[in-house]
């Protein structure tokens, strides 16, 4: 399996910080530790989903049979073609000792990334924020 997908950083960290904030949280997934963490989606779509309970309601561009808040991958929403066509569910910590994922994206907004880029590629997952360029000016 290889895919990347690429998010709005802005609109992952209102997720991210959620999940960081809230009192509980979803069970963790399979071999996860517990707490606080973005869960990488791909049924319906591939997109990113807070932990935190309870749920965020869905954001005003969300399909309207969605009951949470969900930001989805650049061309990936729902109807769209999943990473390989089978469903995924995996859980990224953010609050890991040593090197916790919420501060390197605390860090990656405020130094004016704004994308959020996973990367799958056979057993192994990346996470990196980059920044779009931007269109040189003409004339």
């Amino acid at each position: 399996m290889n895919s990347v997908f690429r998010f709005n950083l802005a609109a992952a960290m209102e997720l991210a910080e959620h999940a960081v904030s809230a009192a509980e949280h979803g069970d963790p997934i399979d071999d996860e530790p517990a707490g606080p963490a973005l869960l990488l989606v791909a049924d319906d779509g591939v997109y990113l989903m807070s932990n935190g309970l309870p749920q965020p309601p869905p954001g005003p561009d969300q399909p309207a049979t969605s009951t949470v808040r969900a930001v989805f991958a650049e061309h990936r929403s729902p109807g769209q073609p999943t990473h390989d066509g089978d469903d995924l569910l995996i859980a990224l910590p953010l609050s890991q000792p040593g090197d916790p994922l919420i501060e390197k994206l605390r860090a990656a907004s405020r130094t004016g990334h704004d994308a959020l880029v996973i990367t799958l590629l056979d057993d192994q997952l990346t996470v990196a924020a980059t920044r779009t360029p931007h269109a040189p000016r003409l004339g």
